[in-house]
């Protein structure tokens, strides 16, 4: 089953089974579709013209996305903030919601802030 190494937790084996849940009831059209446009596609020659300020919330022991990618993306992708977590696994809106939120609302305070001072 894939929902224990994509949830990373093996301390909390409830989370890898809430995951599991969902993935179960997802329609298997949609099912499908998620993954071949994620596992299938790839987009690193259009990172270089994006210039939406955007952040990556990366967690600590990702095994889909090590911190290599971040530092990947955070390279050609000029507006790209990569926050690392102390969450692990790939789901820490699940894991860690509270770190993901506070993460989360500091990054559209940040942006908020940045939008009315560009105004004024």
């Amino acid at each position: 089953m894939m929902a224990p190494v994509v949830m990373g937790n093996e301390n909390n084996p409830a989370l890898s089974e809430e995951l599991a849940t969902h993935f179960c009831r997802m329609d298997a059209s949609v099912a499908k579709h998620f993954a071949q446009v994620t596992f299938l596609s790839d987009h690193r020659e259009d990172l270089a013209g994006l210039s939406i300020p955007t952040l990556v919330m990366q967690c600590t022991r990702d095994t889909l996305a090590p911190p290599s990618v971040g530092q990947y993306l955070q390279s050609r992708w000029p507006q790209l903030q990569v926050a690392r977590l102390e969450a692990t696994g790939h789901c820490p809106h699940m894991s860690a919601p509270q770190e993901s939120t506070e993460v989360l609302r500091a990054f559209l305070e940040a942006q908020a802030h940045e939008l009315v001072e560009g105004t004024a």
